[in-house]
C-alpha cells in the first residue's frame, strides 16, 4: 500500500506542472512541492532526523506547514501538527507528551514560542519560517538543501502523524494515524466525495485539524487536484478567494456556509465553478441546506467523522440530502459499523446505543495512553463515545455525544433532538443545550443561543416556539443568550465550557403563554 509522500512523488510524476499549493501570490506545481519537499527531508536528515522521530508543526494555513509535514513523512518521521490557538501550557504539554525532537514554527508564532520555551524538556532545535528573528532560532530556509536524503523502508502501518484530539474533556490525547490510516481516507474522499483531478479546493479550515489534513491535502494530492491555502479566516475573504480561484470543493461547518450566505460579498461574486459543498462537525439546519442548493447550485455532502477516524467515517450523498436531511449518512468503503448497548451487545435496528467503527482508516491507538487505547480502542473497534441509531437502510444519525445526554427524572434528552427545533426559529442562529442541576428532577435542559446577526430574540420567545414542537419534559427550562458558540477546529461546540455558564440554583417554573401562536 502507498505511502503518503509516495503518494505525492506518484501525483508529482504524473501531473508535474499542474499548479497542486497555493497561497496569496505563491504558487507551487507538482513537480516543484515535490522537489521542495526532498531538499527539506535532506535538511532534515541533515540535523539528525530519522525514522520514528516526532516532528512538532506549529503553523498557520501556508506552504511551509504542506512542505513539513511531507518532508517529515519523507524520512519515517512522525508529524505532530500543533493547534496553534492553544495556550503556552497546553502547546508545551502535546511537545512533551509527544516526545517532538524537533519544532517548526510558521511565520508570527516565535513570540508565542518564548512563551513556553522554558517549560519544553525534549526539543532538541528550532526552526522559524518568516522574517522574524528569534534568538536560538533557526531559519526554516536554512533547512532547504541540495536533494539527496537517504530512503527509508517503511511499512504503511507505520505512524505518520500524532494528531491531538480536541480535548473537549481532560488532557488532549495523540491519536496515532499510520500511512495506511491516512491513505484509506484519502481514497475514500475520492470515491464519496468525488474529487477529480481537476478539482480545486479552498481550505478555510485549519490544517492542524483532520479535515483540513487528510481530507483536503492530503486527499487532494492523491486525486491531483489543486489546494488553496487560506491563512485566515474570514466570510468575506472566503467567497472573494473562491471567486478568484474558481474554487469547485469547499469542506467547512456548517456555521461557515450560513454566514456565507448571509454575507453581501455572495451577491457580488460569481461562485459558478462551485459543484461541492462538504460538512462536518455540526448538524447543519435544514434552511441553511435548501439555500446553498437552491442559491449555488452545488451537491451538499454531510461527512460525519472523528480525529481517530483519520477523517471520513460516514457520507451522505448529495442525492441523499433532502431524503435523509437528518443523517450522516452510510459508511464509506471499508467501515463497518454497529450500535452497542452498555454490555456491547447490537441493538436491534432502529435502536440508540454508542457508535462502534471498524475499519482500514480506524488509529490502532493513543500516543503514551495505553489505558486509554484499551478503552477506545479494543481490537480495532473504536468505541466512539456517541450515541446514534442506524435505520432499516443502513443510514446512520447520530443523537449526542454520551457524555452530553440529559437525563431529566429518568427520561433520557438527546441534545440534538432540542436542538434541531430551537434553530428553527427565525432569530436564532445556533443553539446548544447542557444539563442545568435541578432540585426534583436531577437535571432539565438548559440553553444557549446565538441569535442572528441584526436579529433580537428573547428567552420567553425561544421557550415558547418549542412548546407544541417536542415533548414538555425535553423543553429548554432557561436559556443563555451569548454571541459565540466555542467550538474546537473541528467545529464541535465545547459544552463542558457551556456548563460552566449556567446559571446555578432551579429555573424558575413557567406557565404556557397562550396568547402567543405557533409560527
Amino acid at each position: 500500500m502507498t505511502l503518503v509522500h509516495q503518494m505525492l512523488a506518484t501525483t508529482a510524476a504524473r501531473l508535474p506542472e499542474k499548479t497542486a499549493l497555493v497561497e496569496g501570490d505563491r504558487a507551487l506545481s507538482y513537480a516543484e512541492v515535490a522537489a521542495q519537499v526532498e531538499r527539506l527531508a535532506c535538511g532534515l536528515q541533515t540535523r539528525g532526523v530519522t525514522r520514528g522521530d516526532r516532528v512538532a508543526l506549529l503553523f498557520p494555513n501556508c506552504l511551509e506547514f504542506a512542505l513539513s509535514y511531507y518532508a517529515a513523512l519523507r524520512l519515517g518521521a512522525i508529524a505532530v501538527p500543533l493547534n496553534n490557538r492553544l495556550a503556552a501550557g497546553e502547546l508545551a504539554y502535546i511537545l512533551n507528551d509527544s516526545g517532538a525532537k524537533l519544532l517548526l514554527l510558521g511565520p508570527g508564532f516565535g513570540e508565542e514560542f518564548l512563551a513556553f520555551r522554558d517549560d519544553l524538556e525534549t526539543v532538541e532545535q528550532v526552526f522559524l519560517a518568516g522574517e522574524e528573528t528569534i534568538p536560538g532560532v533557526k531559519p526554516w530556509d536554512n533547512l532547504l538543501q541540495s536533494p539527496g536524503a537517504a530512503g527509508v523502508e517503511m511499512d504503511s502501518g507505520e505512524p505518520a502523524c500524532i494528531m491531538y484530539t480536541s480535548g473537549t474533556t481532560g488532557l488532549p490525547k495523540g491519536a496515532v494515524m499510520s500511512h495506511r490510516n491516512i491513505m484509506a481516507n484519502a481514497r475514500n474522499c475520492g470515491a464519496h466525495l468525488h474529487y477529480r483531478e481537476s478539482d480545486v479546493t479552498l481550505i478555510a479550515v485549519p490544517l492542524f485539524h483532520v479535515t483540513g489534513l487528510n481530507s483536503q491535502l492530503v486527499a487532494f494530492g492523491y486525486t491531483g487536484g489543486c489546494c488553496v491555502l487560506m491563512r485566515r479566516y474570514g466570510t468575506a475573504e472566503m467567497i472573494r478567494l473562491v471567486e478568484q480561484h474558481r474554487v469547485s470543493v469547499l469542506f467547512n461547518v456548517p456555521t461557515m456556509y450560513t454566514l456565507m450566505l448571509q454575507s453581501y460579498e455572495l451577491t457580488q461574486r460569481d461562485l459558478s465553478p462551485l459543484r461541492t459543498a462538504v460538512y462536518g462537525g455540526a448538524p447543519m439546519p435544514p434552511e441553511t441546506a435548501r439555500a446553498l442548493q437552491s442559491r449555488l447550485g452545488v451537491d451538499l455532502y454531510n461527512a460525519y467523522g472523528l480525529t481517530e477516524t483519520s477523517s471520513l467515517a460516514t457520507v451522505l450523498p448529495s442525492c441523499d440530502a433532502v431524503r435523509k436531511g437528518a443523517s450522516v449518512g452510510l459508511p464509506v468503503s471499508g467501515v463497518r459499523l454497529s450500535v452497542v448497548d452498555e454490555h456491547d451487545n447490537e441493538v436491534e435496528a432502529g435502536s440508540v446505543g454508542e457508535l462502534v467503527i471498524e475499519g482500514a482508516n480506524v488509529v490502532s491507538r493513543y500516543w503514551n495512553k495505553p489505558q486509554a487505547t484499551k478503552a477506545a480502542i479494543a481490537d480495532g473497534r473504536l468505541r466512539t463515545g456517541d450515541y446514534a441509531r442506524i435505520d432499516a437502510e443502513g443510514f446512520v444519525y447520530v443523537v449526542d455525544r454520551k457524555k452530553d445526554m440529559i437525563n431529566r427524572g429518568g427520561e433520557n434528552i438527546y441534545s440534538i433532538e432540542v436542538e434541531s427545533v430551537l434553530v428553527t426559529h427565525p432569530q436564532v442562529l445556533e443553539a446548544a443545550v447542557v444539563p442545568r442541576a435541578h432540585s426534583i428532577f436531577g437535571e432539565v435542559v438548559h440553553a444557549f443561543i446565538v441569535p442572528r446577526p441584526g436579529g433580537e430574540v428573547t428567552e420567553e420567545e425561544v421557550i415558547e416556539h418549542c412548546r407544541g414542537r417536542i415533548a414538555d419534559f425535553r423543553m429548554p427550562c432557561s436559556i443563555s443568550l451569548i454571541e459565540n458558540l466555542p467550538r474546537n477546529p473541528g467545529g464541535k461546540v465545547l459544552k463542558n465550557r457551556l456548563r460552566e455558564l449556567v446559571p446555578e440554583g432551579d429555573p424558575p417554573r413557567r406557565e404556557p403563554d397562550t396568547t402567543r401562536t405557533k409560527s
